[in-house]
């Protein structure tokens, strides 16, 4: 019987879309191949920020330092935050669940302070899930062993109890490692989702 159910953040409960960070990075003088060789390819999470070993301060100090960039701390960060929309169909999803109480509500996420705080207060639906299992208080990162061993007692569930949904198979595939039932959502085919979800629960 599954008594928990666990979203991941990004690309599940709420759209990410890197190019408008991109853009707007690029548009104060950075090359686009600035932005990636700084980046590797596009993952800010390699700087260590998601995973709780630096501070905002320092996040935002090594890309101004690492890019050459001459933007003030809230520049920065507002464009930092401005890649988020609202997936209705979830926001409906997660409101319908808290208000049926029958099942406790989490969140499993890579995530940074910056971005968790923005999407709390932009997206009030996040707020109605129990509790956060977060990357950066967690101090691990999927797909690594360690963050689900972490989230299990942190929020103290039963793998065998619980459904984690995730958009990236490797990170569901770990999850199962420990005994999760998983859903790997594809937010461009959420009636799939439904079905499977309605199924598992059921």
């Amino acid at each position: 019987m599954i008594r928990n159910v666990i979203f991941d953040l990004g690309n599940v409960l709420v759209n990410v879309e890197y190019e408008r960070f991109i853009n707007a990075i690029c548009s104060n003088g950075v090359s686009k191949e600035a932005y990636m060789n700084f980046f590797k390819g596009g993952n800010y999470r390699l700087l260590g920020y998601e995973a709780g070993e630096i501070t905002t301060v320092e996040f935002i100090e090594k890309c101004r330092t690492g890019l050459g960039l001459k933007m003030s701390d809230e520049d920065f960060a507002s464009s930092f935050n401005d890649m988020f929309t609202e997936i209705p169909e979830m926001s409906k999803l997660v409101r319908m669940l808290a208000a049926g109480a029958k099942h406790n509500l989490f969140l499993l996420s890579n995530t940074s302070p910056l971005h968790f705080e923005y999407i709390k207060k932009r997206f009030d639906y996040v707020n109605q899930l129990d509790k956060f299992a977060l990357s950066y208080e967690l101090k691990s990162l999927k797909p690594d062993d360690e963050i689900y061993e972490r989230t299990i007692n942190h929020l103290g569930v039963y793998p065998n109890e619980s459904l984690f949904i995730d958009d990236l198979p490797e990170n569901c595939m770990a999850a199962e490692k420990f005994g999760f039932k998983t859903i790997c959502y594809d937010k461009n085919d959420h009636t799939k989702f439904e079905l499977e979800f309605a199924q598992i629960l059921n």
